[in-house]
């Protein structure tokens, strides 16, 4: 499903690994397969990852929010030096696919999201969000930025998934 392999935090991660490892007098592959075992273990603990209760108007403002980060990718697609946006296009639409369904055969009632899901869906949002930020990425929001280089497109993006503390339940604070 996601190439968490080609996040900027697994990549964090790994050079943390490589560097303890050195210190260790050891050495360890070349290329990205550091980045994929630790990806791997994150993808294992993901599948742990307490699941959330979405209530169907805030899963549709969840989905909305997917659909934002796939068009914005979409957009971007010739900036792959730090995010590449092909990984935040299909993460988005698998995501959707992964909230659309529950939300679907629910019924109108609160849904449980988890595992591998939840942390996808607050995958592409970071990425989407930190892409913007950064200025990597072109906004469409069409409005002037604030100094901070935020705007309102990435104000709702980062209310729709709460991602400053990540995607909370109904009545947590953010």
């Amino acid at each position: 499903m996601a190439e968490l392999h080609t996040t900027k935090r697994v990549r964090e991660l790994a050079a943390v690994l490589r560097e303890a490892v050195s210190e260790q007098g050891g050495d360890l592959l070349g290329g990205d397969h550091v980045e994929r075992l630790v990806a791997e273990r994150v993808t294992m603990i993901a599948h742990d990852t307490t699941p959330v209760t979405v209530e169907q108007r805030d899963g549709l403002l969840v989905l909305a929010a997917f659909g934002v980060c796939g068009m914005l990718a979409a957009r971007n697609a010739d900036r792959r030096e730090h995010i590449d946006p092909r990984i935040v296009a299909k993460d988005a639409a698998d995501s959707t696919v992964q909230v659309a369904v529950p939300m679907y055969e629910a019924k109108g009632q609160p849904v449980q999201i988890g595992g591998l899901t939840v942390v996808v869906a607050r995958k592409v949002i970071g990425m989407t969000l930190e892409a913007l930020r950064e200025g990597w990425w072109e906004c469409t929001c069409e409005r002037p930025h604030r100094p901070d280089g935020g705007c309102v497109l990435q104000d709702r993006l980062q209310h729709d998934l709460a991602t400053r503390g990540g995607w909370v339940n109904r009545g947590e604070v953010v």
